[in-house]
């Protein structure tokens, strides 16, 4: 059997014995559905223009900066309904990014009781700032 092949300089046909035919007609199926995957996600940046949709940046006017001011006061109240050893757990695995293992291994304590501590602040700060 012959297969042919396609190339930027041309055509190249390849005599192949018939058991090997399967494999590489298989083989040129999988490298084209990889390449299609790995294209049809993507759109040509010609296909957009600079200012359009897709490049437009975005609009952080008053209305914005005073929604994010007063998510961060409402995370700060939050942060103090929390006990002492609460609130140094949150700061420690959010702001420090201290994994759990390394924080219980710190403190003497199993990572299922940092588990439990964390879901119980993030529990009770989830509520303040609910009714908040």
């Amino acid at each position: 059997m012959k297969i042919k092949y396609k190339f930027v300089t041309g055509t190249v046909e390849v005599e192949v014995p018939d058991e090997w035919e399967a494999v590489l007609i298989d083989l040129d199926r999988q490298e084209y559905n990889n390449d299609h995957k790995e294209t049809r996600r993507h759109i040509s940046l010609d296909a957009c223009p600079y200012e359009g949709a897709t490049f437009a940046a975005e609009d952080f006017g008053f209305d914005t900066v005073l929604d994010r001011d007063e998510a961060r006061r409402l995370a700060a109240a939050a942060l103090l309904r929390l006990t002492e050893a609460q609130r140094g757990l949150i700061h420690a695995l959010y702001f420090e990014s201290v994994p759990p293992k390394v924080y219980a291994q710190q403190y003497g304590i199993s990572a299922a009781a940092v588990s439990k501590m964390k879901t119980a602040a993030l529990k009770k700060m989830r509520k303040f700032l609910q009714t908040g």
